[in-house]
């Protein structure tokens, strides 16, 4: 379960965020997207108790997610397309576990980028592991950086701001979220993948010229 094998991360998570407000989610954000084990499931609901307490602002909370979730994303995007793929599924091989990052992982990131494309950066950012994966390949394939940034941060954004109002609207309670999203993630997920396609296919059945 998410709440037990990320348990011994909530208090430094916790802690960072007190000590050091927006930075802080800056730093837990960036390292969350290039260590897969510290989850935004936390980090966000957290921030968003804080807010309701008066001592950080949603808005800012969202803004810098979303900061050091782009930055990250483009150091692995960087990684991605410097390195092709035989090397790094070598160093996922040899030193994925030390991140917890296997070469299977790897391997459906890809499958799900290339059945979906551009828009698996977006569905992938309220995965836990996605979002650290999926990065790679956008690399591999060397998506337009600018698409690419644009589509980490609005997915980033907007699932920070819905996970830090959660925390904001539940006060005390913030980590219910974590629970229900332990249990009911896959869910979530498959929900907002739906709506993302049907957007992308209603935009382009929309740009078709009517005869």
């Amino acid at each position: 379960m998410l709440s037990e094998l990320f348990a011994p991360f909530i208090s430094l998570i916790s802690d960072s965020i007190v000590r050091f407000g927006y930075a802080g989610i800056i730093i837990v954000t960036f390292i969350e997207n290039i260590i897969a084990p510290i989850p935004s499931e936390f980090v966000f609901p957290w921030a968003g108790f804080l807010a309701s307490q008066g001592k950080l602002n949603i808005w800012l909370i969202s803004l810098s997610g979303a900061f050091g979730s782009v930055v990250a994303a483009l150091v692995l995007y960087y990684l991605g397309s410097k390195f092709n793929g035989p090397k790094t599924r070598q160093f996922i091989n040899r030193y994925g576990k030390y991140i917890f990052i296997s070469l299977e992982d790897l391997e459906k990131a890809e499958k799900w980028f290339e059945k979906y494309g551009p828009l698996t950066v977006l569905i992938f950012r309220v995965v836990p592991l996605g979002r650290t994966l999926i990065s790679v390949p956008a690399g591999f394939v060397k998506m337009n950086i600018f698409t690419f940034s644009a589509f980490t941060f609005i997915g980033t954004f907007v699932w920070s701001l819905i996970l830090t109002y959660a925390g904001f609207a539940l006060g005390e309670n913030w980590d219910a979220v974590a629970k229900f999203l332990d249990k009911y993630q896959h869910l979530v997920i498959y929900a907002i993948a739906i709506a993302i396609i049907g957007f992308g296919a209603w935009k382009i059945i929309g740009k078709k010229p009517t005869k």
